[in-house]
């Protein structure tokens, strides 16, 4: 193994992660969003609403994410003769499918709150949408926070696929160097710590959050 073939792409490999990072963030942003606002109204008490969300999230819980990201940058043109760019179709994939995740693990959570806690909100005349913010959301992210920060690392780690259509990521790039140099460890041995060093942090933030948000209340629970 010789690291110093690498020295003249640093640049391209420093440019892949910025790519990485920014379609990575981008996807947890709408695969949060999505699926904190799918998990809410799949508590609703309106049938057709709830078998319209779980048809949305059995579809991209159950098709290959690569299909989903070819579908959304090769297919998408020729249905609506709009092209859509690398980044975007790569953020929609992404998000879309976490969102799916996300709304059960956040639904799960909400569903596992205790009942006298929707009984006392409703006596004191809180909304649906007030109590569900300020009460019931916060109590379901105690159980679920561990789970969510899988979803953020499984995106990060999905976000490696988007290679596949030609975005420059870290992959891409490795990918590049490889062609280029004619060596495929050294390239993907760089990649691989990359990804793995993100992930470290992550599962070490989560452990973190977790202590955060399980202090007040196994102190409560101690009082």
């Amino acid at each position: 193994m010789d690291l110093t073939i690498l020295q003249p792409y640093e640049p391209l490999f420093a440019r892949g992660l910025l790519v990485t990072l920014e379609v990575t963030g981008l996807s947890l942003a709408l695969a949060f969003f999505l699926g904190f606002c799918i998990a809410v109204l799949k508590v609703l008490p309106c049938r057709p609403l709830r078998l319209a969300l779980d048809l949305y999230t059995s579809v991209f819980r159950g098709v290959p994410l690569i299909v989903l990201l070819f579908i959304a940058y090769f297919a998408t043109p020729q249905l609506t003769g709009c092209k859509i760019g690398m980044v975007e179709a790569s953020v929609l994939t992404l998000g879309l499918n976490g969102s799916a995740t996300v709304s059960e693990t956040v639904r799960g959570g909400i569903e596992g709150v205790d009942a006298g806690q929707y009984d006392a909100a409703r006596a004191l005349g809180m909304g649906y949408v007030p109590m569900m913010i300020r009460i019931i959301i916060p109590q379901a992210l105690r159980s679920v926070a561990p789970a969510l920060v899988n979803e953020v690392i499984t995106v990060l780690k999905g976000s490696s696929l988007v290679a596949t259509i030609g975005l420059m990521d870290m992959m891409r790039a490795a990918q590049s160097v490889q062609a280029l140099t004619y060596r495929a460890f050294e390239p993907f041995v760089v990649v691989a710590l990359a990804y793995y060093v993100i992930v470290m942090a992550l599962v070490a933030a989560s452990r973190g959050l977790e202590r955060r948000l399980q202090g007040p209340q196994d102190g409560a629970a101690r009082a």
